[in-house]
């Protein structure tokens, strides 16, 4: 399957992939998936003393679309309140990257993953709307 340019160079160079020592402190996550079913994430999100996201990673097992995907992410949460970040939308960020429709189910996976991190810390949106 061939995929742009911007999905390799997120594939080749993931940005903020990893995890955070596990005595770090304001540290929240959320998973989804499985490898035996061929992908699995971890989102953790490093919350200031204000609710803002400071840093976020992520572990990943998946497709070079799962991997760009949770690096675009990752980049896009920093910064933002915990509700602005439960209003991303992962299959917004699909379309972006202009994924084939047959790998735009990572981008719910993510979203999932996300939604378990925000849960994680403490954050309870009143609906989750897949795709709004």
């Amino acid at each position: 399957m061939e995929f742009n340019e911007t999905v390799m160079a997120h594939f080749r160079a993931p940005k903020n992939a990893g995890s955070f020592p596990a005595d770090t402190p304001g540290v929240s996550a959320g998973s989804a998936g499985s490898r035996a079913r061929g992908r699995e994430i971890r989102v953790e999100l490093k919350l200031g003393d204000d609710g803002r996201v400071q840093a976020c990673r992520y572990r990943v097992y998946g497709c070079p679309a799962t991997i760009a995907l949770c690096s675009v992410l990752s980049e896009r949460v920093v910064g933002r309140t915990q509700e602005e970040v439960a209003g991303i939308r992962a299959l917004g960020l699909a379309e972006e990257l202009e994924l084939p429709a047959p790998k735009r189910d990572a981008a719910l996976l993510l979203e999932d993953a996300l939604r378990a991190a925000l849960s994680s810390a403490g954050y309870n949106t009143p609906e989750w709307r897949i795709g709004a």
